[in-house]
């Protein structure tokens, strides 16, 4: 296996010192006094300490995803739930700010597509499949299944070569069990009926047969039309799913239930007016997406 890393990646051979690692976009042939190297293409020092602070930002996902399984084996939903949410909140701010500092550049040893893959892998889908196995979420004797399907129709979605159109929107549900198993949670409040699981096994059944179809799901971030409403849909999903977190364990009233389902039946709603009724301007399938993601 590392012989076959290593013949992928050529300069995994190089003897290089761990500071040539980190600074290696900083090449020989000497430095101005503000740390920008005298050849104009190179990044500044600065710029590379950057990048490696987004890297490490984005990175801090696995920790937020550890956490979060071991609230989940030691039944504390609500430390569960709350270290989702922080990794989301890392995964929202990360490729802004990359893009933004052009990360890609000035750190081009790390590969921000795979650093994010692995990371969403394990907090969109291993975390909260975990969580609602744990939390008896579905009905009696389908959890192990539904759960085993879940990741199996995920890992999938994640290997698309086709996963995100031209502009900014998903091919398929993707895969963020990390905002749809947190809402029907909560919004079941603190005694689910038999009808909670069962609606809940509909609803996780559909969206994970939907993640091998050409369904539109939108983009929260990137996506360029109704980008400021959809962007503040979302921002509202997440306080909402923060606020009634901290409230628990006690039960949510009906407003707040509301809120916290109202973003998801915007996004419903974007689905299918992108899907059946807008223009298709999907155009080739955008490459490594994730890494801005």
């Amino acid at each position: 296996m590392l012989a076959r890393i290593c013949g992928r990646y050529p300069a995994l051979h190089s003897p290089e010192s761990f500071t040539d690692f980190m600074s290696n976009p900083i090449q020989a042939g000497g430095t101005t006094p503000d740390g920008c190297p005298n050849d104009p293409t190179a990044p500044c020092r600065q710029d590379v300490r950057r990048g490696w602070l987004v890297h490490c930002a984005t990175a801090l996902g696995a920790v937020c995803g550890m956490l979060g399984i071991i609230s989940v084996i030691d039944d504390a939903p609500k430390a569960a739930l709350l270290w989702l949410i922080a990794a989301q909140v890392l995964d929202g701010l990360d490729g802004p700010v990359a893009r933004a500092w052009n990360v890609q550049t000035s750190v081009p040893r790390i590969d921000g597509y795979i650093l994010d893959l692995i990371i969403d892998f394990v907090t969109c889908a291993v975390v909260p499949i975990l969580f609602m196995y744990k939390f008896h979420m579905l009905p009696a004797h389908t959890s192990l299944i539904m759960g085993a399907f879940l990741l199996f129709s995920s890992a999938l979605w994640f290997s698309r070569t086709d996963m995100m159109t031209a502009d900014h929107w998903f091919n398929g549900f993707p895969s963020v069990w990390n905002l749809a198993v947190p809402t029907m949670f909560l919004v079941q409040g603190a005694n689910p009926t038999s009808l909670n699981h069962w609606i809940n096994l509909a609803v996780l059944l559909i969206l994970a047969l939907s993640q091998l179809t050409n369904l539109k799901f939108v983009h929260p971030v990137q996506v360029r039309k109704f980008r400021v409403l959809t962007l503040s849909f979302f921002v509202a999903w997440l306080a909402a799913m923060l606020w009634l977190t901290i409230l628990l364990p006690g039960d949510v009233s009906l407003v707040l239930r509301i809120v916290l389902i109202v973003p998801g039946l915007y996004q419903l709603g974007l689905m299918v007016w992108r899907t059946f009724f807008a223009a298709q301007t999907d155009g080739p399938a955008a490459q490594r997406v994730l890494l801005d993601s």
